[in-house]
């Protein structure tokens, strides 16, 4: 059963790393790798800046559906990859309790992998919602030509200068919400998955025993990387929180390549 399990986890952290390409340059080749997504943005920023309008010109929409896609096959074996190392830590503090101490190790790092798969499948399901936003950093270390570097320049006058006259583009209007959004969701996500892991590891401290038997071992193991997981979830949803009432800021570092 353990040996099954880690075959599985291994499995599906190669397919989280591996899957997403494999299924949609089959489908999608344009967009087969990092140099090709890169360019892509930069152009459809471009067209969707040019437009004047709030919809997105046929190469950014195509390319926001690829992301979506993209980021919904990772939520889906990220949901995998946490029920499989949830099943592979009980497993573990099963032996542990009835077996060599040893396991206590495996049992552990079975449910950090399980802590880390929550953390993954958060920042999937944000990048699936609000594909948009997710999108703009692959911009990252791009050297913009003549007609991206003046699209940027015009997005950050209109970012900084309220009375400027990029200001009321209907295209920074949608950046600025999807921005928002993308805050919001990940403030949501984290709060709600807060409350259970502070609730467990509060539960889990108060049913301690007092001795040193291997099941309050277990159970303040659990407890402590459930408080840490609820501590680092608290500053991700404050500052996510604070970031969606100021969505410019966003905006402004996923456009810095300069």
């Amino acid at each position: 059963m353990i040996a099954l399990l880690l075959a599985a986890g291994s499995a599906l952290v190669a397919a989280f790393v591996l899957a997403p390409a494999a299924i949609l340059n089959a489908t999608d080749a344009v967009f087969s790798d990092e140099e090709a997504r890169r360019d892509a943005v930069g152009r459809g920023l471009v067209e969707y800046w040019r437009g004047g309008g709030p919809e997105f010109p046929a190469l950014l929409a195509r390319l926001t559906d690829y992301w979506f896609r993209w980021h919904a096959i990772k939520v889906v074996i990220s949901s995998l990859m946490l029920m499989v190392f949830v099943l592979l830590a009980v497993a573990l503090w099963r032996r542990y309790l009835h077996g060599a101490a040893r396991n206590a190790v495996g049992a552990v790092g079975a449910t950090v992998f399980a802590v880390l798969a929550t953390g993954l499948l958060i920042l999937n399901v944000q990048a699936t919602v609000v594909p948009l936003i997710a999108l703009l950093p692959l911009m990252a270390g791009e050297t913009p030509g003549n007609e991206l570097a003046r699209t940027l320049r015009e997005m950050r006058e209109g970012l900084t200068q309220s009375t400027g006259p990029h200001a009321s583009s209907p295209a920074l209007t949608v950046l600025l919400g999807e921005a928002e959004r993308y805050h919001w969701i990940m403030a949501a996500m984290a709060a709600t998955v807060m409350a259970a892991t502070g609730l467990a590891s509060v539960s889990l401290w108060r049913r301690r025993v007092a001795d040193d038997s291997r099941v309050s071992f277990m159970r303040r193991s659990i407890g402590v990387v459930m408080a840490l997981t609820a501590s680092l979830l608290l500053l991700v949803a404050a500052t996510s929180a604070v970031s969606a009432t100021d969505p410019a800021d966003t905006v402004l570092a996923a456009i810095d390549v300069d």
